[in-house]
């Protein structure tokens, strides 16, 4: 399950562990959940004028990222709301579709405000670095 801010950091910049992680999802060596409401906060987020200044992206090719993500992503409809489980409305969105969906685990920059709630559903909340080291150990074969 990846967080905007994963995603955000990956348009930003082709360095990095978010980088890297959306680089394994579109190689289909991770898998990502995805609902609606997601991939809409994944546009309107990452099309923002500021993250698109910030890398070396065109707005289309961050459109076309954001659609074969939208592709390969795992759906997942969010049947069961518990809320509220975060300071961040947002965030509570994200826990959602990691809930819903099962997640093996949470993968953001921003674990603080994730790390509670996630813990009530036994789900990890890992930083983009934490998450690589750990597939890289085979802990995550196919994460979500």
């Amino acid at each position: 399950m990846l967080d905007t801010s994963v995603l955000v950091s990956a348009i930003r910049s082709d360095a990095g562990a978010a980088a890297e992680i959306v680089r394994l999802v579109v190689l289909g060596r991770v898998s990502i959940l995805m609902d609606f409401k997601l991939a809409c906060e994944y546009s309107e987020v990452a099309l923002r004028t500021d993250h698109i200044a910030a890398s070396d992206r065109t707005l289309k090719d961050v459109q076309g990222l954001i659609r074969v993500l939208e592709d390969i992503s795992m759906p997942v409809l969010v049947v069961t709301k518990h809320r509220p489980l975060s300071p961040d409305a947002d965030d509570d969105m994200v826990l959602d579709v990691a809930i819903n969906g099962f997640a093996d685990a949470i993968v953001t920059i921003n674990v603080r405000d994730f790390a509670l709630a996630a813990q009530r559903f036994a789900i990890p909340v890992l930083t983009p670095r934490d998450f690589l080291l750990a597939f890289r150990k085979g802990e995550f074969s196919d994460a979500d």
